[in-house]
């Protein structure tokens, strides 16, 4: 097997939105990968896989592959492949439902992302945050994450601009 060629091809495949067949390469790359003990790229791998198993609809498989893998980012101390990985965990139980464990994760990323100094990765997480806060009733805890993302991001949309300029106005206004 030719791993380069095959990350290539499952990149293309991705990209091409053929979620399924770029799963299916990243998982038989990671197995390849994880035979020839190169465990930090055999979990690299794995993360791929999930992105793409979370995007073609199987939450499970998404799960099942990103499980775990950011303890082998730790024990490399690559804090912004593990924040990643936590939160590939995060979305992938958000896929299942698993709204609870969903917020655990992300939570978990949030910090590991911001050790790593990965602002803007750590302001989608925050935004994950908020949006799972708001469905839990946690209005005030949803609106902090809210801020604390959209001032991490250097450039913002028009529908974030205006956003932040919400928030400002009730944060002004709350610490009143």
């Amino acid at each position: 097997m030719n791993i380069e060629n095959e990350i290539k091809n499952a990149h293309i495949a991705f990209t091409k939105k053929q979620y399924l067949d770029a799963a299916n390469l990243f998982e038989s790359i990671s197995a390849h990968l994880f035979e020839a003990k190169d465990l930090h790229n055999s979990a690299e791998m794995r993360n791929n896989a999930s992105v793409a198993f979370l995007m073609g609809g199987n939450a499970q498989k998404a799960f099942d592959l990103a499980k775990d893998t950011h303890l082998v980012f730790e024990r490399f101390n690559d804090w912004k492949n593990c924040g990643m990985a936590l939160g590939n965990q995060a979305s992938a139980a958000e896929g299942l439902g698993e709204k609870t464990l969903a917020l655990d994760l992300y939570q978990q990323a949030s910090e590991i992302l911001k050790k790593a100094g990965e602002e803007e990765s750590r302001a989608y997480v925050l935004k994950k945050i908020s949006s799972l806060q708001i469905q839990q009733g946690k209005k005030l805890e949803a609106l902090g994450n809210m801020t604390t993302a959209l001032n991490n991001l250097p450039n913002l949309s028009k529908r974030e601009k205006f956003l932040k300029y919400l928030t400002d106005i009730v944060m002004k206004i709350s610490n009143r």
